[in-house]
């Protein structure tokens, strides 16, 4: 009896109900689908960013001192190499030094040459003359010391991270090291707590990338708050327009529910009833936002494809953030009728049959 009531109730003609029910529908509909392809949009922007990080700058776990051969059997599964980092210095600025062997898998891309000698973007490799002078920290007999160095430029490379890593990074082959690098062991493509707790065991010292990059990490975090903050503005809005909604439907149904409560129905089973009935309302909204939510999706990443200003995208729908919203509307929904039907429950029976 209660669900027959309900769906009729929730699309009825009377009172112009069903073109609000309608608008209802839709407005719920478009607020999730706006949340799901904004929400989509950011975590693809943040996650490649932090995938290209974690392949060229900082690696998922870094161990300080040279570990390779230690730890190439315990982690059969992921990438483990070594490398060296240091610091130069030469007439166009200030330069890091990465000292690496042939088994660097630190995301490179060469355009021209190979790492025989110095590797250098095209930026620095257009403003030298096939060598470069760099004047870097080297042990002496009886100190450290600067020293020059005059090397030939053997290739040209690139990364995905981009120019704020490129522009300030030249890489040399292990062999120009010495005792003043400080050399330390990448691991990739390892399961990081799995991978903390062996490391732990050995007693070794490591980072991880969020470790090595917790000022960027913490920035996108405050990123990612500010655009759930800018979203959840969007949802007052939309929950304003859906309180007026609640209340316009329960107040058209004042003689329905008085008329109920006169032929013996509880109070209890007319509220759940009346829940129910906007509840059909709110599931079908809700339903058509993520299949249409999805379709956007789809969509996006169809003109991302095809649009050469666009970048490639791969989107996924962020499920977490649609089960979010999707019961906070129910809850305000939900409390929204209690409190409409609190209010005309305080009305006498007689009083609300006979309003014309």
């Amino acid at each position: 009896m209660i669900p027959y009531l309900s769906s009729r109730y929730s699309f009825s003609t009377s009172f112009k109900q069903r073109d609000r029910a309608i608008r209802a529908v839709v407005a719920i509909a478009l607020s999730l689908v706006v949340v799901n392809v904004v929400i989509s949009i950011m975590d693809f922007l943040q996650n490649g960013r932090f995938e290209d990080i974690r392949d060229v700058r900082s690696f998922d776990i870094v161990v300080e001192g040279k570990h390779k051969e230690e730890l190439t059997p315990l982690f059969p599964d992921g990438t483990i190499f070594e490398y060296g980092e240091g610091e130069a210095l030469s007439s166009n600025g200030a330069y890091n030094v990465r000292y690496i062997s042939s088994d660097y898998e630190g995301g490179l891309n060469i355009i021209f040459g190979d790492t025989s000698s110095l590797l250098v973007p095209y930026s620095l490799f257009r403003a030298s003359n096939g060598k470069l002078s760099l004047s870097m920290l080297r042990k002496g007999k009886a100190a450290t010391t600067m020293k020059n160095f005059e090397f030939s430029i053997s290739g040209i490379y690139w990364t995905n991270v981009g120019t704020e890593f490129d522009q300030s990074t030249v890489f040399l082959p292990v062999e120009q090291a010495d005792e003043t690098v400080f050399f330390l062991t990448a691991i990739k493509n390892v399961d990081i707590k799995e991978c903390e707790k062996t490391l732990k065991k050995l007693g070794l010292v490591y980072k991880t990338w969020k470790d090595q990059e917790s000022s960027l990490y913490a920035a996108f975090f405050v990123e990612k708050a500010m655009m759930y903050t800018v979203l959840s503005l969007l949802f007052v809005i939309i929950l304003v327009s859906l309180r007026q909604s609640v209340r316009i439907f329960v107040s058209s149904h004042d003689k329905e529910c008085a008329e109920l409560e006169i032929l013996g129905m509880e109070k209890k089973k007319i509220l759940f009833m009346m829940e129910l009935s906007f509840f059909f309302m709110l599931i079908i909204g809700i339903i058509i936002g993520l299949v249409f939510g999805r379709l956007s999706l789809i969509l996006v990443e169809y003109i991302s494809k095809k649009s050469p200003s666009i970048m490639d995208m791969t989107l996924s729908m962020s499920y977490g953030s649609m089960v979010f919203f999707s019961l906070f509307l129910v809850v305000v929904t939900s409390l929204s009728i209690y409190f409409e039907n609190k209010k005309r429950n305080k009305r006498p029976l007689w009083e609300v049959i006979h309003v014309k």
